[in-house]
């Protein structure tokens, strides 16, 4: 695959730091293995990126307004963050001009994008071969960008609407862009084959064109001793993602209850920030576990990954996980893993135990075990390290690469 050189102008919305969860982690992990393989990739951003990068050029898609925010040194809007709701009957018209008018300031936002990538990317025509766009907040600028410039356009779904808002309420202007940018493409990569049935059912997507590309994981620094000196004395059980109904904290905080009663020493933390963060607040207070589960807040970089070391046990009890990239860097570091049945990264992590998000009862014998006998969790841990032996960014890379080849072969 490093004999060619595919010219890519891909259309992101975040990239660390400024990124609110794995959208953005699996932008860097993806471009820096693309690089890798002789790619020649245009990335652009919605606002003004100040951290340098050498692997690719970084296009600024910014609206003058928001230059204070980028000033500030934070990117003007997170992804996925909370929009208006309602019903979602989406999948009907097949029209450039979507049928849903855009209801939140984050979707106002994203059609301003389309028209400034759609600027940048017919000055920069001749440099690129394809259009790879990352998630709904891209679709609209690619699909701008392809009825202009005709060339192939790849959707890349890291996650979608019917996941975000399980209860199938979602936003009809998010979902309806979703289902419209998977149909004038040319490709659809979904994370997971959890992914790829969603999109076939629920967005009615010709499975034919849907290729699955599973997420690597960056290999992990090394951390001194000291800074996973805390709470060393009790068992350490880790939440990490968004506060949102998709998550399932709720579950995790019910997890804590019936782990507490049996292991009262047992120290559960929930890392991460959302609409539910005061809600789960108020519910650990109610339940009298104000002493047993900890509210970290979002956490990024170094203290996050000291987190992910130090636990005995993580736990993602998501309701719908396109995939759940921090499961893999939890065992990364060598912390057992148990993830819901929902969820794209148990097809990675074969050895991983698994649970549904509403099982309770089996994900505190699953913790209970782990915690009391070292034999079983040293088990874990071995096969886990066997499966991410083949969960690489260079493996993704060159998967993605291949889809490349293939579309441009098929356009000459």
């Amino acid at each position: 695959m490093r004999d060619t050189q595919h010219r890519v102008l891909m259309v992101g919305w975040e990239y660390p730091p400024h990124n609110s969860g794995g959208l953005g982690v699996a932008c860097e992990g993806l471009t820096h293995a693309l690089a890798d393989t002789n790619a020649n990739i245009f990335f652009t951003l919605p606002y003004r990126f100040s951290t340098a990068v050498t692997h690719m050029k970084v296009i600024t898609c910014q609206n003058p307004a928001e230059v204070e925010l980028a000033l500030a040194g934070r990117p003007p809007f997170l992804a996925y963050s909370p929009s208006v709701v309602s019903p979602a009957d989406f999948a009907l018209k097949d029209s450039i001009e979507l049928s849903a008018l855009p209801q939140s300031e984050i979707e106002q936002r994203v059609n301003y994008y389309a028209d400034q990538v759609l600027s940048a990317g017919k000055q920069l025509r001749q440099k690129y071969d394809l259009i790879h766009a990352h998630d709904w907040m891209a679709f609209p600028a690619a699909m701008k960008l392809q009825e202009k410039v005709k060339k192939p356009f790849i959707a890349h779904i890291h996650s979608t609407e019917m996941d975000r808002i399980p209860s199938g309420h979602g936003s009809h202007y998010i979902a309806h862009t979703e289902y419209l940018g998977m149909q004038r493409a040319d490709r659809v990569i979904a994370v997971s084959n959890f992914t790829k049935r969603i999109l076939i059912d629920k967005y009615h997507v010709d499975p034919k064109k849907i290729v699955v590309v599973h997420n690597g994981v960056t290999p992990a620094s090394k951390l001194v001793n000291d800074e996973l000196q805390f709470a060393t004395k009790r068992p350490m059980i880790v939440f990490m993602g968004r506060l949102t109904a998709q998550k399932g904290a709720e579950y995790f905080l019910q997890l804590a209850r019936a782990v507490v009663d049996q292991i009262p020493e047992a120290l559960f933390v929930v890392a991460g920030h959302g609409d539910q963060y005061h809600s789960l607040l108020f519910q650990s207070a109610y339940q009298q576990l104000s002493a047993s589960v900890l509210f970290t807040g979002f956490m990024r970089d170094h203290q996050r990954e000291a987190l992910l070391s130090r636990a005995d046990v993580f736990v993602m009890p998501s309701l719908s996980e396109p995939f759940g990239l921090v499961a893999l860097e939890a065992a990364q570091r060598e912390t057992p893993v148990i993830v819901s049945e929902n969820s794209g990264v148990k097809e990675m992590l074969t050895h991983s135990l698994k649970a549904d998000f509403w099982d309770v009862e089996k994900m505190a014998s699953y913790i209970t075990e782990l915690v009391t006998d070292p034999v079983f969790r040293a088990q874990v841990v071995t096969g886990q390290n066997e499966d991410l032996e083949h969960a690489t960014w260079q493996n993704a890379a060159d998967n993605v690469s291949k889809i490349y080849s293939k579309l441009l072969e098929k356009k000459s």
